[in-house]
């Protein structure tokens, strides 16, 4: 039972963390159409301000690597799961999940 109350209370913790690594890229762009319509709105030159852009679209580069790494992070507890034979769906909702997970590469590449 401890077993279960640890991977349920993981699970919920996981889930979090996912969240709000989505939540951080979402902020970031639209922190970034503000500051082009900020710069727009001004009549300001294209290079106002591009180094500080550069700079915010860089942190969702950085943002999106460690989404990777949570999603492979949760891939791997997903298999300890079901090595140690532990029901870790028996918490919260269900999310859909797919067994091999495509890189955006090979959808492009499938779609070219």
């Amino acid at each position: 039972m401890r077993q279960i109350r640890s991977a349920a209370r993981i699970a919920r913790q996981l889930q979090n963390a996912e969240a709000s690594i989505d939540q951080a890229i979402l902020d970031a762009n639209a922190l970034v159409g503000a500051l082009i319509a900020a710069r727009r709105e001004q009549n300001f030159a294209a290079e106002v301000g591009q180094d500080a852009l550069n700079e915010v679209v860089h942190s969702i580069k950085a943002l999106m690597q460690a989404r990777g790494a949570m999603v492979a992070g949760h891939l791997h507890l997903a298999k300890l799961a079901e090595d140690l034979a532990i029901e870790w769906r028996m918490d919260g909702p269900l999310e859909e999940k797919i067994k091999e997970m495509p890189s955006f590469r090979a959808v492009e590449q499938d779609a070219a």
